[in-house]
């Protein structure tokens, strides 16, 4: 079941990569270095804070870890960490952010512009139409990135399910130039299925815990976002993008979300798309690899 949705999770995340992602990625190169370096920095601070609370190094890395929440999840499962601390910490950080950081674009955004110093907007790239491919035709694409994530499994490869699925199918995309959505109502079963692995997981002493860890986990979380308005501050030094979108980018939640914040609040959803996905791949790759060594 849990080699069932890590392959799902990766299948998912390959799925956005393609030719086009690759070289809007060079036209964001300095601030995709940026994220890159602060999710990993970020995430190393907070295991060491959160394993003051929880002595337990994957738990703690798995919580810390500004992925998403079925990501890891799903990798918890696989390490056997303590999954309703680490949905736990993963749940409130997203509620925080989604709550606390468009609020935060809007009024330093209203706020330059009062002083007259908002920073010219960069026009929005084109976008790029995805490929009408029919269902016969995806299947195979679907097939390659399976196989690639039954190879790492059976390699015992750290996250093999995920990791493998996703480069199989990134790379596959990239070569032969395909662009597509992964089906939302796959992902909704994978959820489901996460949902009550989830479920499975709690205790009475599991959910003690947690209400005892209750405070450490809101601080973390605005510790968080915090790191984010600092980020995004120097985002925008370095770029002169607009505020909204510096913000959007670097903030640590969902990919989906900080989209539909972006849409909604007219930033730049391209470069928004980018950078989180940037995030996301530096997690989703990096985690399991350095999990082994927090056993």
């Amino acid at each position: 079941m849990v080699n069932i949705l890590q392959i799902t999770i990766g299948l998912s995340l390959g799925a956005r990569i393609n030719d086009q992602k690759l070289a809007d990625l060079r036209k964001v190169l300095r601030p995709s270095l940026i994220i890159a370096a602060w999710t990993l920095l970020s995430t190393f601070g907070m295991t060491l804070v959160i394993y003051q609370f929880i002595p337990d190094g994957t738990t703690a890395l798995f919580a810390a870890a500004p992925g998403g929440i079925s990501e890891m999840t799903v990798l918890a499962l696989v390490y056997g960490s303590e999954v309703p601390i680490v949905s736990t910490y993963q749940f409130v950080r997203l509620v925080v952010i989604i709550t606390v950081v468009p609020l935060s674009a809007r009024w330093l955004h209203r706020r330059q512009q009062k002083k007259g110093m908002a920073a010219d907007e960069k026009p929005d790239p084109p976008e790029q139409p995805q490929c009408s491919l029919k269902t016969r035709q995806i299947l195979p694409l679907y097939l390659i990135g399976i196989l690639g994530g039954l190879l790492l499994l059976t390699l015992n490869f750290p996250g093999g399910g995920v990791v493998g699925a996703m480069a199989a199918l990134a790379i596959t995309n990239v070569l032969l130039k395909k662009q597509y959505i992964f089906p939302n109502s796959v992902m909704q079963m994978a959820l489901i299925g996460i949902g009550m692995s989830i479920g499975l997981e709690f205790s009475p002493e599991i959910i003690r815990t947690i209400q005892e860890m209750l405070l450490p986990i809101i601080g973390f979380s605005f510790l968080i976002v915090l790191s984010n308005l600092a980020v995004g501050w120097y985002i925008r030094h370095l770029t002169h993008w607009d505020m909204i979108t510096c913000l959007l980018a670097s903030a640590p939640g969902g990919l989906s979300q900080m989209l539909a914040a972006a849409e909604e609040m007219k930033a730049d959803s391209v470069t928004v798309s980018i950078l989180q996905l940037v995030r996301l791949l530096i997690i989703i790759t990096c985690i399991p690899l350095l999990a082994p060594f927090f056993v």
